[in-house]
């Protein structure tokens, strides 16, 4: 009876113990307890605890004679100790003092170099893994018996579980401290993407980059150096926190030879250097040294890459050195990379606007080039036979009102033109004509060219996309071959003429358009309709107004004028100087029967033009010319007109405005203004005294 009240006060014992060791949060307040557990129950026992495992050194554990813990980590002293023996044997060591010193010389030394009465060394197992070594000593005589062994295992493994559970635990918490560190830079990163990804100014992007990375970093020094156009220069943007939240700015630029960044440019990689005020780098550093007076700063300077192309660096300095090492560099690092996108977009941004500022003052040039010339409405149209006059009567006719037009004749003939010349005659000439051939584009296509389609339409509309009739609001819309327009998609057409509305291709929702019909064909519409090739509704609906184009055939008094029309500019795109056209070839020309009407005529005369040897033109062999008898001469195809003295006083003047305005005609720096007059005045004048705005810049 008195074995059994003992048994279970002993198991009592160590589940009250192993409660305790279970509350540690370290081992060395595991062995405190440990320790004070022996002296509450009357035990004359010094414990100690070695730890092991196999991704750690082993370590030991002992308290002092102050009550502190003292820990030992030499792992070759440890493991040639007697947790070599346990490891293998998994059962306990027991020895007295004298076997101890003598196995263990070393260790006598070192740790216990105190006299004790009897050793034991007790495996630490849970779940038959080895977690370390429970070494107890008597303080006294005495040694331990089997029974106080047993007891010891239990104790053993009461400590194997608060290990286990220990670990468990620490474990556990780095995770969530990673976790929580992870959700800190996540939560950093989301907050600088959002701060710069809408900044479109590199001095706004850098202010913005410079205050988050104080904010989170405590970095009071930021920098981000960009290349400049010159690759020898440097732009330095300096952003320094003397007093928080409140930099003072700084744009420099700097010679790329004498900069740190440099360096980083051409390296592409993380750079840390303690730069001293008399290195020959620290010139550009002039502000950070005067701010911070110091004989040296430790800088940081990271790449800004973007697409494996470096694009500027990250400047830091003034900041603890842990915000340089190890997972803070690393964050730092990803946040260049932020500030990579944000730097290219918004020097993206500002090439947009460069080139959209080069566009406008290209079109205001292009539009007074256009409108010098405005008063030859068809100064593409050569010809003055009857059959061509009668159709330029009817461009102007039709011209100037909104009603559909139809072009018809033969291949060649120039519908293209005559359409050009019907806009820019008409009030809707302020934009550009649009223009689809219908026999060019795959019936498939055709559909979604002409009316757009929305998002997810078919297979490959990945976006959103205008049709040519919304790009010819409020404008002309020239379609050519409209005879080869598929059946199917023609009430589409005859709906846009007929409401001016439509729906885009997947879409349901109504699209008003203003648009004005250029349409031509070379096919019999007529005959299509009678053979149910065309709807009749469309033909009546295009029909309004048809113009017939006659063939060159027709127009065989224009043959000359045509041929020295396409001389002279072929001439001059060749860089031929070709100065006449002998009488017989012009008669020739107009003897052909030209079934290539006057697309024929352009490529015959530009290939007679590129074999030309001399200043004579001479067509092709296969045509059949024989030799050049009298010559026409050749002259400019616009001449200067003759002036008096009235008109040359006023020549001279515009010339003298041009020069003095450098060429620039419109706006209130314009040679119009400073001569009292309107635009379209002085550009009429121009041309009637034959004044070139280039001719008189030179």
């Amino acid at each position: 009876m008195a074995q059994r009240f003992q048994y279970l006060s002993e198991q009592k014992s160590c589940l009250r113990l192993t409660h305790q060791l279970l509350d540690q949060a370290s081992v060395d307040t595991m062995l405190q307890s440990l320790n004070q557990h022996f002296v509450e129950i009357g035990l004359p026992y010094d414990c100690s605890v070695l730890v092991d495992g196999p991704m750690a050194v082993p370590r030991l554990y002992l308290e002092a004679d102050d009550g502190s813990i003292r820990s030992f980590d030499e792992a070759s002293l440890l493991q040639n100790g007697p947790l070599r023996i346990v490891q293998a044997s998994r059962t306990v060591l027991h020895l007295s003092c004298e076997d101890y010193r003598q196995r263990y010389p070393r260790l006598s030394v070192s740790i216990r170099p105190q006299p004790f009465g009897d050793y034991l060394a007790l495996p630490i197992l849970n779940h038959h893994r080895l977690m370390g070594l429970l070494e107890i000593t008597r303080h006294d005589t005495g040694q331990f018996t089997d029974d106080d062994i047993a007891h010891l295992e239990l104790v053993a493994e009461s400590i194997g579980i608060a290990l286990e559970h220990l670990q468990s635990r620490l474990a556990l918490n780095f995770e969530q401290g990673q976790l929580c560190e992870e959700r800190d830079d996540f939560h950093v990163l989301v907050n600088v993407t959002n701060a710069v990804i809408t900044e479109r100014s590199v001095e706004s992007l850098v202010d913005k980059i410079a205050r988050e990375i104080h904010c989170y970093f405590g970095i009071n020094a930021i920098s981000v150096c960009l290349p400049e156009t010159d690759p020898n220069n440097l732009t330095l943007y300096n952003a320094f926190f003397v007093q928080p939240g409140k930099p003072q700015e700084a744009q420099i630029h700097i010679s790329a030879s004498r900069s740190i960044c440099q360096q980083v440019l051409d390296s592409g990689e993380i750079l840390l250097r303690q730069l001293s005020k008399d290195d020959p780098l620290a010139c550009n550093e002039t502000q950070l040294f005067n701010l911070w007076p110091a004989d040296s700063h430790l800088l940081c300077l990271i790449p800004i890459k973007f697409a494996g192309q470096v694009l500027g660096v990250l400047k830091l300095a003034q900041a603890d050195e842990a915000c340089f090492q190890g997972s803070r560099l690393q964050l730092l690092a990803q946040v260049a990379e932020r500030t990579a996108i944000a730097v290219d977009n918004a020097r993206a941004y500002q090439e947009i606007n460069r080139l959209k500022d080069n566009l406008v003052q290209e079109n205001n040039y292009l539009s007074e080039q256009v409108e010098s010339l405005s008063h030859q409405q068809f100064d593409e149209i050569i010809g003055r036979s009857k059959a061509i006059t009668e159709v330029l009567k009817q461009v102007e006719l039709v011209a100037k009102t909104d009603c559909s037009v139809l072009l018809l004749g033969d291949t060649g003939t120039g519908k293209e033109v005559f359409a050009r010349a019907i806009h820019r005659l008409s009030p809707r000439n302020g934009k550009r004509m649009i223009k689809m051939n219908c026999a060019a584009m795959p019936a498939g296509l055709l559909e979604s060219d002409l009316f757009g389609h929305e998002k997810g339409a078919f297979t490959g509309a990945s976006k959103e996309r205008m049709g040519r009739f919304e790009l010819a609001h409020q404008s002309s819309l020239f379609l050519d071959e409209v005879g080869d327009m598929p059946l199917e998609l023609q009430p589409k057409l005859l709906r846009v003429l007929q409401e001016q509305e439509f729906e885009r291709v997947g879409g349901n929702r109504l699209i008003n358009v203003d648009v004005r019909l250029i349409a031509a064909t070379n096919r019999d519409l007529k005959q299509m309709v009678t053979d149910k090739e065309f709807r009749s509704d469309l033909f009546y609906r295009l029909n309004v107004f048809p113009i017939r184009l006659p063939p060159l055939s027709e127009r065989r008094d224009d043959i000359p004028h045509l041929a020295k029309y396409f001389v002279f500019r072929a001439s001059k795109h060749m860089g031929r100087n070709i100065d006449s056209i002998p009488s017989r070839v012009l008669r020739q020309l107009q003897e052909m029967d030209w079934p290539g009407n006057i697309r024929e005529l352009q490529n015959v005369i530009e290939r007679a033009v590129l074999l030309t040897a001399g200043h004579v033109l001479q067509l092709p062999p296969e045509l059949g010319l024989f030799e050049a008898e009298e010559e026409l001469q050749l002259s400019p195809y616009e001449p200067q007109p003759q002036r008096n003295a009235e008109e040359d006083d006023e020549y001279q003047r515009i010339i003298a405005v041009l020069q003095e305005t450098n060429g620039i005609v419109a706006g209130p720096r314009g040679a119009a203004h400073k001569l009292g007059l309107k635009r379209t005045t002085l550009l009429s004048r121009m041309k009637r005294l034959g004044i070139d705005k280039e001719t008189a810049l030179v």
